[in-house]
């Protein structure tokens, strides 16, 4: 119960600072908005963007194996890949790419291994294919 209770409060806690950045977003072109997208990382993840940024999508996943267990494993990854969308938005064309199909891989394995099924991350992961052109 604890551990569902922590996961819940993460989740909201991120979702809440996540959604006040793109608000953010929305208005105006903020240019600290990347700074404070960027922060995200590590706060939640415990590594700088540049991690992200240089590793694959498997070295990523490994990683959250590593760091986390049970059912934060797959709320991590459900966050991860929000924040890779999210950030790969803000970026230009290869860059773009990159993150956008990190935040794919994170997805589909999501997709795979969750247990449940979702519309939404089904969707996302069609616009993601459409925009990378896979």
């Amino acid at each position: 119960m604890l551990a569902r209770d922590y996961i819940m409060r993460l989740l909201n806690d991120f979702n809440e600072n996540l959604e006040l950045l793109l608000s953010r977003k929305k208005k105006e072109d903020d240019p600290e908005l990347e700074v404070a997208l960027q922060s995200l990382y590590n706060t939640y993840f415990n590594h700088l963007p540049k991690y992200y940024y240089n590793e694959d999508g498997e070295n990523i996943l490994n990683d959250l194996m590593n760091k986390y267990e049970g059912t934060e494993i797959l709320t991590r990854i459900e966050m991860l890949a929000e924040l890779l969308y999210q950030d790969a938005l803000c970026k230009q064309s290869e860059e773009q790419k990159n993150l956008l199909s990190k935040s794919l891989y994170l997805l589909e394995y999501l997709d795979k291994n969750s247990g449940t099924f979702s519309i939404q991350r089904r969707d996302r992961i069609d616009e993601i294919k459409k925009r990378v052109s896979f």
